[in-house]
């Protein structure tokens, strides 16, 4: 009997550290998908890179993933942010919350492929239509490509950099 409540109080000891260390790091995971994701849109946001994402279904798979992971975290904290919120009024967790929702809908993951999918259709069409005496055409359609494509990517850039600010604003 000595021995079972004693191997008993030493599982529950172990049980609880365990899910200590299983609990985890929002604002560290996030600051990570932050940086990944700058680090992907800074590749994606030339003729090169967009070249590479349409054509290389390991690198486009990679990109749509991290963008699902983005959203399954921001979506993890849009929930521990409105607890907060709903909490304490907090002017920070009020922003973020609004950050996050435009994100969410204007940025979804299913939006990027729309929007990515029209991208990669638009570089197929200025490559099949170019040839030695349409090279001026050719260039001003990558130009106009290019700053169609960064304008988007600064867009859903900024919605992650600042949602990554504001939670390093809050207490957690």
């Amino acid at each position: 009997m000595k021995y079972s409540i004693l191997t008993l109080l030493i599982f529950l000891c172990f049980n609880a550290t365990s899910q200590k260390k299983a609990e985890v790091d929002i604002v560290a995971i996030i600051d990570d998908l932050t940086v990944r994701w700058d680090e992907t849109a800074i590749r994606m946001k030339n003729y090169q890179g967009i070249q590479e994402f349409c054509l290389t279904e390991g690198y486009r798979k990679s990109t749509i993933n991290l963008l699902d992971n983005i959203h399954h975290w921001d979506t993890t904290l849009y929930f521990i942010v409105r607890e907060k919120f709903d909490t304490n009024k907090d002017k920070e967790a009020a922003a973020t919350l609004e950050d996050i929702e435009k994100l969410e809908t204007e940025y979804s993951t299913a939006n990027f492929k729309k929007f990515i999918t029209d991208e990669c259709g638009m570089l197929k069409v200025i490559q099949d239509n170019f040839d030695q005496e349409t090279v001026k055409q050719y260039e001003k359609d990558i130009r106009k490509f290019e700053k169609e494509l960064v304008k988007y990517l600064n867009s859903i850039t900024y919605r992650i950099d600042i949602i990554d600010e504001h939670i390093h604003h809050l207490d957690f």
